[in-house]
């Protein structure tokens, strides 16, 4: 497996036949859960409902298996340093499938967001998404204030849902302060779940090596295009500058 490329294939064959010891960290947004159950016919129930729809015809919510990633995924680091994006129902399991291993600490990153949908509706908010840093003793960080903060704060990022057609994307700039604090230049980033290449990218502004692994077709010739500069609409995006890469 070559570094510096992404490829359209199921994650799970994909990590199996990985080496050991031979990525320095893995960033991934994983297949978010979703508790099933009726939406209601409010206005809320109705947008949720839409939302629930809109990710399960993406294969987004599916086919996340928590002990066979884990297990994987501390086997092909060469230190535990693992960021995994989640939702709230989410934290609990991996919690329990990755503090199994000895030495590990974690953290719980943030990204608050300005402008939520108003979902109010008897609850909180949904205007925080979390984040999993899973860390062996000894990894190396980054030095840097500007670094080291556990939260981000930004309006949601429409332009890139609407640059890159996937509702879940998370911000470019806080995807790269989070690779340049837990990696060194030179290092390899991987990400099982790479949808539209944010990861890649940030790896490739950063001075880091990729490796990206997406199932889904559509969304690999995304971020394909979009390592080359181009958005999902055919427009030319401000990484022009960058050389062509897979």
């Amino acid at each position: 497996m070559e570094v510096n490329q992404i490829y359209n294939r199921d994650s799970y064959d994909f990590i199996k036949e990985m080496p050991d010891n031979s990525v320095d960290l893995i960033y991934v947004d994983v297949p978010y859960l979703y508790k099933s159950g009726g939406a209601g016919k409010s206005e809320f129930g109705q947008r949720l409902q839409k939302r629930k729809n809109q990710l399960n015809n993406l294969k987004i919510r599916d086919g996340f298996d928590y002990k066979e990633f884990a297990k994987q995924s501390l086997r092909v680091v060469k230190k535990v340093n693992i960021m995994i994006w989640c939702s709230k129902d989410q934290i609990h399991d991996l919690l329990n499938e990755y503090m199994k291993t000895p030495n590990i600490v974690y953290d719980i990153l943030t990204w608050n967001k300005l402008n939520p949908a108003p979902m109010t509706n008897n609850r909180w908010l949904s205007d925080i998404e979390y984040c999993l840093h899973f860390k062996e003793k000894g990894v190396l960080m980054s030095q840097g204030y500007h670094l080291k903060s556990k939260w981000h704060t930004s309006t949601i990022n429409k332009k890139d849902k609407d640059d890159f057609n996937h509702p879940t994307i998370k911000p470019l700039d806080l995807v790269k302060r989070h690779i340049e604090h837990t990696t060194q230049e030179g290092d390899i980033v991987a990400d099982f779940f790479l949808g539209s290449g944010t990861t890649a990218v940030a790896a490739k502004e950063l001075g880091r090596k990729y490796i990206g692994v997406e199932i889904d077709k559509e969304y690999y010739e995304i971020a394909k295009n979009r390592l080359n500069g181009i958005t999902a609409n055919g427009q030319t995006s401000i990484f022009t500058d960058f050389e062509g890469s897979e």
